[in-house]
């Protein structure tokens, strides 16, 4: 692939990204697998990654989406159902989680008195704009969903997500505190992180949480590509997963099905490679991962971009890693001339 690899080599020398694997399929087909970096390593589908956000459909949502399954759990749950809830925050439900319509956008947690209840600090979070009137982007809307998924599963995220997700998957690699293992790329700025959760919400909570947390790497995420082809086969029920891949927020800023992204006209990350009705999810560190459910055709991310911007201008600048997965995604369009 002439344009991915030009694409990639011009990160590599601008400093952008200094490791980076991408996986093209299509299918049971790999087509193209690439990798680059500049460190005195070797990259395999092994190196494990900080997941970031990916965390949300991985772990969250494929607990959540098994939960309506076994009839533990209802779009419609108003959150009152699990946790004591504000008068301002009565008609707040799992869809409203699900969809990031809850109507509070991203916050900085880490100044919440009790951790253990954070659930009630973030009922507590007046309202950016009323529920279910729009997306906004919401980590803590996760988090909170994570806290209710532990209810209901009687476990704690990382124990639900192995035994439910994981195991049935066959991703024996991916999970929550990797520690500082000699196979894994860094996503903070300094060594004595590596293996630390980058999400700072994430890491005050303990490293286990619904918004980020995961640690995974290139095999076991096309093990988790496979079962969003398969219609989320062996997990997910095919009826459950086709209504979380509906776009459920016509009209809204963004395109959401249940937990997944919806890819539509307006989304620019991937390039223009994935059509409209096509899933997936980026993560803050550098990664993503999106499936035509259609053609079957799917790309996986793994980078440490947003570290590597960081490092090269001495703070962040995450719209350079944003046309980081343009570019790529429109390079690999490029190179199959979709």
């Amino acid at each position: 692939m002439k344009a991915l690899e030009q694409r990639l080599d011009t990160l590599i020398r601008e400093k952008n990204v200094r490791n980076i694997m991408i996986r093209v399929g299509r299918g049971d087909d790999i087509l193209y697998d690439a990798c680059k970096t500049v460190e005195d390593r070797v990259l395999t589908d092994q190196t494990l990654f900080d997941m970031a956000s990916v965390t949300k459909i991985v772990v969250t949502t494929s607990l959540a989406l098994i939960a309506l399954d076994r009839g533990l759990l209802s779009v419609t749950d108003p959150v009152s159902r699990f946790f004591p809830v504000p008068e301002d925050k009565e008609n707040l439900t799992v869809f409203h989680l699900l969809t990031h319509t809850m109507g509070i956008g991203h916050k900085n947690l880490t100044s919440a008195a009790d951790i253990a209840n954070i659930e009630a600090h973030i009922l507590s979070i007046p309202s950016d704009i009323p529920i279910g009137s729009d997306t906004r982007y919401s980590c803590p809307g996760f988090i909170l969903l994570g806290r209710i998924l532990e209810k209901l599963y009687g476990q704690r995220l990382d124990e639900a997500f192995t035994a439910h997700v994981a195991a049935p998957l066959d991703m024996v690699s991916s999970g929550y505190h990797p520690g500082q293992t000699l196979d894994i790329v860094n996503a903070n700025q300094t060594s004595e992180l590596c293996g630390v959760v980058n999400d700072y919400n994430c890491r005050f909570l303990g490293g286990i949480a619904g918004n980020a947390g995961l640690f995974s790497n290139l095999a076991d995420m096309t093990r988790y590509v496979r079962m969003l082809r398969n219609d989320g086969a062996p997990i997910i029920t095919r009826d459950t997963f086709a209504e979380a891949c509906r776009n459920h927020t016509p009209g809204m800023n963004d395109a959401r099905g249940l937990g997944y992204l919806f890819v539509d006209e307006r989304y620019a990350q991937t390039g223009g490679l994935f059509p409209t009705g096509s899933i997936g999810h980026c993560g803050h560190t550098g990664q993503s991962v999106f499936v035509d459910l259609q053609s079957g055709l799917y790309v996986i991310i793994l980078s440490d971009a947003t570290a590597s911007v960081t490092l090269k201008y001495g703070g962040e600048k995450y719209a350079e890693v944003m046309q980081m997965r343009h570019d790529i995604h429109a390079a690999i369009k490029e190179d199959l001339n979709l």
